[in-house]
């Protein structure tokens, strides 16, 4: 029997002396609003079961062997809780268990009835990773939304993963944005940071803040659209700072940039003293890779009539032999 879509059921005045009803006010129970306990409690029904459907499994429980004896088990004791206006979090004292356990028709102890009752909370989900099934259920969702240009609707994306998965608690729209951000998303840059890189990090972080968002995108045109996640910048920020002390920082005054009003003069000092690091070092490789300075004796002839060409770290050798005997046999002819 499925219990997953039981509707509701109107009682004929024969029903509400039913012997059950010394257990379970089937009234009440017919008149709660189950939205608030929908959206705290795993309800294993949409609509309050109807009197004959519980008293089926009121009896079945009673039996020695039955099919999904723990789905009906808890079945009826959600109702119990709804009958009793449980609190939404579930919290019953030590009284209020032992009548849990003196309505149910299965034998377990207060303590037992409190743990299973533990399985119909939603979890907080923050404190649990996200699983390889989760991730490619959500890749799933999200890419099926993309093609059927429904837009990142998170809200209902993280409605239809938590209805899909089988997991105990469920997953927040933000949690499933930041998921495909941090992690997901196949335009996310995960090479290493370059000194270029950072030196255009910094300028941006500088000039607009800590809005990582942002950030982001302003940086992807330099890494050929491959995105940084927000988490990675933040890592990024802290670990380039970190590496400058308060003696370096003290010797940087003014600045050619605008700053952002997030930064306090610590800060900015930083910045700036790691932004000027990076300008030179960039600077430096620029005219290693890109100029030829003769006192640095880049070029030279070796012992076998070779030029040597030294390009940063690469070397290539032209043999001057071969292009001498070349031109006197053009000359010749």
């Amino acid at each position: 029997m499925s219990f997953l879509h039981i509707q509701s059921y109107q009682q004929s005045t024969e029903e509400s002396s039913h012997p059950l009803n010394s257990k379970l006010n089937f009234v009440n129970i017919q008149a709660i609003d189950l939205k608030p306990y929908k959206k705290k409690w795993r309800l294993l029904f949409n609509n309050v079961p109807s009197l004959k459907i519980l008293e089926s499994i009121y009896y079945d429980l009673q039996g020695q062997s039955i099919e999904d004896r723990e789905t009906k088990e808890m079945i009826f004791l959600q109702c119990i809780l709804l009958n009793m206006r449980a609190p939404l979090n579930l919290k019953l004292n030590e009284e209020q268990w032992i009548h849990v356990n003196e309505l149910m028709p299965t034998h377990k102890t207060p303590f037992e009835w409190s743990q299973m009752c533990q399985q119909f909370l939603h979890q907080s989900a923050y404190n649990n990773p996200w699983s390889e099934n989760e991730d490619k259920l959500l890749l799933d969702i999200i890419l099926s939304f993309q093609r059927m240009k429904k837009g990142n609707k998170w809200s209902k994306i993280a409605r239809e993963l938590n209805e899909r998965s089988l997991n105990k608690f469920i997953r927040t729209p933000k949690q499933c944005r930041e998921r495909w951000g941090n992690k997901l998303d196949p335009s996310i840059n995960r090479n290493e940071w370059t000194d270029l890189e950072d030196l255009n990090f910094l300028q941006l972080l500088l000039q607009h803040g800590r809005r990582w968002a942002e950030l982001s995108i302003r940086l992807s045109p330099i890494t050929n659209n491959k995105k940084r996640t927000e988490f990675s910048l933040k890592h990024r920020f802290k670990k380039l700072i970190s590496s400058i002390n308060s003696i370096e920082s003290r010797s940087i005054h003014g600045t050619r940039y605008a700053i952002s009003s997030d930064w306090n003069n610590k800060e900015i000092n930083k910045l700036l003293c790691k932004i000027s690091q990076l300008e030179m070092k960039t600077n430096q490789k620029e005219v290693e890779n890109f100029y030829y300075h003769p006192l640095t004796k880049q070029i030279k002839f070796n012992d076998f009539n070779k030029l040597v060409i030294i390009k940063g770290s690469s070397k290539v050798e032209l043999d001057l032999s071969i292009l001498f005997n070349q031109t006197n046999s053009q000359l010749n002819d």
